[in-house]
């Protein structure tokens, strides 16, 4: 079974009531499924990759790597700056989502 701490730390403490419900419904097969993105990995690939899109095919986003490239060339790097910032509560929020989508 998967241990609660360890989920909340890849959701974050926002969802933390929300994620004690959802682990209780959710059958232990779905949750064995789930491949949860760290994020400290993705604020450490934000930080010194994130110029070149990396955290963002880390996230599992080809698009939005194509388009953080473009804007990187287009805005002279501060795309990069601002991204830096809401890297963590990105992956938070799709590790949420996928516990959600598990529990359903």
């Amino acid at each position: 079974m998967l241990e609660v701490e360890s989920v909340k730390r890849y959701i974050g403490p926002e969802h933390a009531a929300e994620t004690d419900a959802l682990l209780a419904n959710c059958e232990q097969s779905k949750l064995k499924s789930l491949k949860f993105k760290n994020p400290t990995i993705a604020l450490i690939l934000s930080i010194f990759l994130g110029f070149l899109g990396i955290d963002r095919l880390y996230q599992g986003g080809p698009k939005m790597f194509l388009c953080k490239l473009a804007m990187i060339v287009l805005t002279f790097g501060t795309w990069w700056l601002a991204d830096i910032y809401f890297n963590k509560h990105i992956v938070q929020e799709a590790n949420y989502e996928k516990l959600l989508a598990a529990s359903a």
